[in-house]
């Protein structure tokens, strides 16, 4: 008998620090016609939001030609951002996702980069949506020491958000962009469980 209520008591104990999924509660995700959630760093109160919050099945209001040589056709008339996003014009925001570095980053110093909801080595292999992605760079001019590592892990990154289609010398180059104040990477648990 001492044996089976050991036996039960070591399994709870299992069970107690493993906390299987089923005893999980799932986070919910913030959306943007919700109450804010919001992150806070240096006293700012940044909102939280996701790239799902921010995915609407945008088009291009030009032919886009890409560096594979695919093409994503242009809509007739330029599409209408919902006012929920278009909201977060000049708003301080939080967001995860991956970090792409661009040519212009030295060493571990990221200065410029792309910002995706899925990690890619190359944004138009993957065909991400442009609602998917924004343009990046950095407040400090010294811009972020970015380990390798964490280039592999989804990371917040907090800053100003800006909203609309952007042209450069007459290309087309996304709608969202952010002005990083700074990073902060995900703590690791050790187990999967601390």
């Amino acid at each position: 008998m001492i044996k089976v209520l050991r036996w039960v008591f070591l399994c709870f104990c299992i069970l107690l620090v493993a906390r299987p999924a089923w005893t999980q509660t799932q986070p919910v995700q913030p959306k943007l016609g919700a109450a804010p959630l919001t992150f806070v760093k240096n006293n700012i109160n940044y909102q939280v939001v996701s790239f799902d919050d921010l995915y609407f099945n945008y088009a291009p209001p030009v032919d886009v030609e890409h560096p594979d040589g695919n093409v994503t056709k242009g809509t007739k008339t330029p599409m209408v951002i919902p006012k929920q996003i278009q909201d977060l014009n000049g708003k301080k925001v939080a967001i995860k996702g991956f970090v792409i570095p661009l040519a212009n980053s030295e060493g571990q110093t990221t200065k410029e980069f792309l910002f995706a909801d899925e990690l890619v080595s190359c944004l138009f292999c993957a065909m991400l949506g442009y609602d998917q992605w924004m343009v990046g760079n950095t407040v400090d001019p010294k811009g972020f020491n970015i380990s390798d590592d964490q280039f592999e892990e989804p990371i917040t990154i907090y800053g100003t958000m800006d909203v609309g289609p952007k042209f450069e010398d007459g290309e087309f180059v996304g709608i969202y962009r952010i002005k990083a104040d700074g990073f902060e990477v995900e703590r690791k648990k050790i187990f999967g469980i601390f």
